[in-house]
């Protein structure tokens, strides 16, 4: 089995604390054989602008996994330590299974930091696109990117906003064959309000992000929140859906004028295979005011299937992507380390490198996400366009007719009917909380995002359940399960602080 690694072009814009350009240096490659923590290196798998990215196995139970180690230059970098262990802090607190998991983390004896990840077998979005002609049918596309909106739900509810949505950082795991959403690299995320000072949050006027994806408050190096990933998330659902980006330039300065003043060709126009019916949807992620943009990813995509006449999946469980909710097998590729993957010739063309004030433009390779894959068995290229099967016909057998002189048989008697089994779940309504609400059980299990009906386990002892979503103060209520009710728990909204004075805070750069 080939192991290979993809070097990224899509740049980030990362603001380093001191103005220097993002090159490692040379750093001491961990040898195979090398133990770190319980794990023991068997080779690296990528690396790039921040570390290097190895595989390992657990000696005694076998298990594979990779770890990311940062660069050394980085490891003694307060603000980019700072950054690293809030990835693995982010990813624990969300805990979805639409997002990498990451659980462990420690040092090295050369002082350099490492964690370690999920080892996983697949591709990153970007590449799955391209291998699927550049584009995606709406039927393939969005069992996607509702996936990855489960995931982003459950972060913002966590007050966490990603802030470098991507295709390259969305990782499509092969599940036997069928793709399986991860949404990966979490190194910029920012935490929203509350006072936890052990998660990174980064400075007010520092552009942080991916030009060609990034919201105009983000462009402009104000305080985002977590609508700035909804917009993201539009320009992501424009490319897989017409195969272009809204806004190109080979210039930063001039895609983040575009990002921040320019208008979007409607999705119909730019792919005439679309139905004007998704233009209204889609555009309305990308609504330059933050405030006119939906409430929660979620609520974005519903709309989306409401326009193309879909069946909207159950807003309370996630669904594996099977079956019909997932036409189409992985294409078969090389293999890839997830993260800044290889542009092809449907994304976007190289930018050019330049200095954006004191922020550092660094390509970010497969490492930066902290995601190591193995190659895919071969398959076909799925065709987003093939008609489902038809039907298999099926043969009825007459019976042959029984003779007039044969006497009927006895009836037999009538047997008792089944003893009905009581319903082993109920169904909880829950109202009156803001669309994105998620909603928790025992052991922080996740039960559901609102609006929708949960199917709870009937027992006679009340369920403790604690629902969340960013920009609320939680609520924790003790409700019965032994039968079907509706409940109204809304939740309050907290306040944001207003600056003093309504001045814009220092270092912040001109609007554009």
């Amino acid at each position: 089995m080939t192991e290979a690694v993809s070097a990224g072009v899509a740049p980030t814009l990362i603001s380093t604390g001191s103005g220097e350009a993002d090159t490692r240096g040379s750093d001491p490659v961990l040898a195979a054989g090398t133990t770190v923590g319980e794990y023991t290196i068997e080779g690296k798998l990528g690396e790039g602008g921040f570390g290097v990215v190895y595989r390992a196995v657990h000696p005694l139970i076998g298990k594979h996994v990779a770890i990311k180690v940062l660069g050394r230059m980085f490891s003694v970098n307060p603000e980019m330590v700072s950054r690293f262990i809030a990835e693995a802090r982010a990813v624990n607190q969300i805990r979805h299974r639409n997002i990498i998991d990451i659980f462990s983390f420690g040092q090295l004896a050369d002082g350099r930091q490492y964690y370690v990840m999920e080892l996983l077998s697949g591709m990153t979005l970007d590449a799955y696109l391209a291998a699927c002609g550049g584009r995606l049918a709406p039927e393939a596309a969005l069992p996607l990117l509702r996936a990855v909106a489960r995931a982003l739900d459950a972060a913002h509810a966590k007050g966490i906003a990603h802030r470098d949505l991507k295709p390259e950082n969305i990782f499509i795991a092969d599940d036997d064959g069928v793709p399986f959403p991860k949404l990966l690299d979490f190194g910029i995320a920012k935490l929203l309000g509350g006072d936890q000072p052990h998660l990174h949050k980064t400075r007010t006027g520092a552009p942080i992000g991916t030009p060609t994806y990034m919201s105009p408050e983000q462009c402009r190096g104000k305080d985002v929140d977590h609508r700035t990933d909804i917009y993201s998330f539009g320009i992501m659902t424009y490319q897989l859906l017409t195969g272009l980006l809204p806004f190109r330039s080979d210039d930063i300065v001039e895609l983040l004028v575009q990002q921040t003043r320019g208008t979007a060709e409607a999705p119909s126009r730019a792919c005439a295979e679309l139905p004007p019916a998704l233009d209204a949807p889609m555009l309305h992620m990308m609504e330059k005011d933050p405030a006119r943009r939906p409430e929660t990813v979620t609520v974005a995509l519903d709309a989306m299937y409401r326009a193309l006449g879909m069946a909207t999946p159950s807003a309370a469980f996630p669904t594996p992507l099977r079956g019909a909710t997932a036409p189409h097998r992985l294409p078969s590729t090389g293999a890839f380390t997830a993260g800044e993957a290889t542009r092809t010739a449907a994304g976007p063309r190289r930018m050019r490198g330049m200095r954006f004030g004191a922020i550092a433009l660094t390509v970010v390779v497969a490492a930066a996400a902290g995601v190591a894959v193995i190659a895919s068995r071969p398959a076909a290229p799925p065709d987003a366009h093939a008609p489902p099967p038809a039907p298999p016909s099926v043969a009825v057998a007459t019976p042959a007719p029984t003779p007039a002189t044969a006497p009927a048989p006895p009836r037999p008697a009538p047997a008792p009917p089944p003893a009905v089994e009581p319903a082993r779940t109920v169904a909880i309504t829950i109202v009156d909380a803001p669309a994105g609400t998620q909603v928790y059980g025992r052991d922080a299990a996740l039960l559901g995002t609102l609006p929708g009906t949960l199917e709870l386990a009937r027992g006679d002892a009340p369920l403790e359940i604690r629902l969340e979503h960013a920009g609320f103060a939680p609520r924790t209520e003790k409700i019965a399960v032994t039968a079907a009710t509706t409940l109204s728990l809304p939740l309050r909204k907290l306040s944001r602080p207003k600056p003093i004075g309504g001045k814009k805070p220092p270092g912040e750069i001109p609007d554009f």
